[in-house]
């Protein structure tokens, strides 16, 4: 409203303000004129929900997170000076722990894995110069294939004699059946070697787990090599149509519309995404040195003849990566010896006493440094140190994670946080399951029991305490899954309060109830060992 309609109106009124919020010019015309103020515009003019409502429309809460912020940072202040008030600073030189000995061991269980890289690929090496042999036989013994009628006496004069087929495609199938049998013993060497050196020789537990990932890791890339290049070299000699290949490509494929909870029986279903990423290198090319230790040190456990390359290589990017590694090992370093240690130690009274109360207080204490040093581990390996990885080696597809931190569900945990380990297991052992009639629940199971196995190897082995308390961890998220299911579909993708129950079971309540259990263990046997 501009001062000359104010003037306007006011004129026709007595000089009096119109009822309608007036502006401050409006006001300020007005008081010029000598007009007097008026109490009857309306206020209440619309309908509308407080801005807390459900019904509100969405709100910016920032100030309320930096209230948090302020209060977290606060507390977490007022913790450290208690903290050193209590203990005073009890960082050491990091490793000064460790004994020679186990520095020595530790790198000669490291040093031996590469041979075993070394093995698989000598053993596809020869499976393929057999493929090349089998190829042109069996192209020869099509062309010169024997009419249907000639090819059954054939076949019952071989059964009445007692000779066994002699056929190529039978001969090429003993010989992939006795590659894989190499290839299970390679990867039974490849997981053995480290879990023999862990429990029965290297006695700090930290050396002992570091051979234990390399040598876990290890054993799923070989198993993946072994697997894809065993369909690769049979498509080889067959002549296998490319298409064949994708069989489970409608398995692999996620709708391109609607969300996986919104399910109608009658809708129609969505289209699928048709691209299939074509290999640059084909079989037998594949077996190359070069390719094999290219997918060693490729950040993925999933076997491919290539993979999607960036061409440049960015030296601000790679450098801030390394940084991000040095200060957050840095800061898990600090947490875990000036505050995880003192709890875990002032626990083991506790647990003796059986004092439900002061273990319960302990294990809310340990939440949130365990949590701290779980998100840390988890930027540091998934993002920073991937990254950097993924850079040095122009790999493209750098989609480790997801957010995970959004999951209402526990099942969409373990889909989102460890997209490697998930997609192998997703591409070697679910997806065969399914596409050879097994039931997804069933599938899921096997999964989770393979997993939780592997969990008590790599934490129940390092401290020589194979207890089943990671098994069980791990094995127990399947009715937790089954439970929170129902809560998921109930409130819906995103639920704040599913999302609340994953953050409290998995990482404020689990984990610093294993590492307590696992700590005492440890602390009530080196205390017998020295007594």
């Amino acid at each position: 409203m501009t001062a000359s309609t104010v003037e306007a109106i006011a004129t026709a009124n007595g000089n009096a303000l119109p009822d309608i919020p007036p502006t401050k010019k409006d006001l300020k015309v007005a008081h010029k004129n000598g007009a007097p103020y008026r109490h009857t515009f309306p206020v209440h003019t619309k309908i509308g929900p407080s801005p807390l409502s459900k019904e509100a429309p969405p709100e910016s809460y920032r100030g309320f997170v930096n209230l948090g912020m302020l209060l977290l940072f606060g507390n977490n202040i007022r913790l450290i000076i208690e903290n050193y008030l209590k203990y005073g600073f009890l960082l050491s030189i990091p490793g000064s722990n460790v004994s020679n000995q186990d520095w020595v061991l530790t790198a000669i269980t490291h040093a031996v894995l590469p041979f075993n890289v070394l093995v698989a690929y000598k053993l596809e090496e020869w499976a393929m110069k057999k493929a090349i042999g089998f190829k042109k036989r069996y192209a020869d013994e099509k062309k010169n294939a024997p009419s249907a009628e000639d090819d059954a006496k054939d076949t019952k004069s071989s059964k009445k004699s007692g000779v066994k087929d002699q056929s190529v495609e039978a001969i090429a199938k003993a010989n992939q059946s006795k590659v894989s049998k190499f290839h299970f013993l390679n990867l039974s060497i490849i997981l053995g070697w480290p879990s023999l050196m862990a429990y029965f020789v290297i006695y700090h537990p930290f050396m002992a787990m570091s051979c234990l990932m390399n040598g876990l890791i290890l054993f799923l890339k070989m198993t993946s090599f072994a697997l894809v290049n065993k369909d690769l070299r049979e498509a080889y000699i067959f002549d296998t149509p490319v298409e064949q290949l994708h069989h489970v490509t409608a398995v692999h494929e996620v709708p391109a519309s609607a969300p996986v909870e919104e399910k109608d029986e009658h809708a129609p279903k969505p289209k699928r995404i048709q691209e299939v990423y074509q290999y640059d290198v084909q079989y037998p090319d594949n077996v190359t040195l070069k390719n094999v230790a290219y997918f060693w040190f490729a950040p993925t456990l999933c076997y491919q003849p290539s993979y999607p390359r960036t061409t440049i290589f960015r030296k601000s990017f790679f450098l801030k990566r390394c940084l991000e590694i040095v200060t957050c090992v840095g800061m898990m370093y600090f947490l875990i010896e000036q505050y995880a240690t003192p709890t875990l130690q002032n626990s083991v009274r506790a647990f003796d006493e059986l004092a439900l109360g002061a273990l319960l207080e302990r294990v809310l204490k340990l939440s949130t440094t365990s949590v701290i040093i779980w998100l840390l581990m988890f930027y540091t390996f998934f993002h920073s140190f991937l990254n950097a990885l993924s850079e040095v080696l122009y790999f493209g597809d750098r989609v480790f994670y997801l957010a995970w931190w959004n999951s209402s569900r526990l099942s969409e945990y373990w889909r989102l946080w460890n997209k490697p380990v998930y997609t192998f297991f997703k591409r070697h052992c679910y997806l065969p399951m399914i596409t050879s009639g097994t039931k997804p629940l069933y599938a899921t199971f096997v999964i989770f029991t393979i997993s939780a196995i592997l969990h008590e190897v790599l934490i129940g082995i390092p401290t020589h305490m194979i207890y089943g308390y990671a098994f069980g961890g791990m094995f127990f998220q399947i009715p937790l899954i089954i439970l929170t299911e129902p809560l998921g579909k109930w409130r819906g993708r995103g639920s704040g309060l599913g999302n609340m129950i994953f953050w409290v079971s998995f990482t404020i309540l689990g984990q610093p109830a294993c590492a307590l259990l696992y700590y005492y263990h440890w602390t009530k046997r080196s205390m017998d060992g020295k007594a």
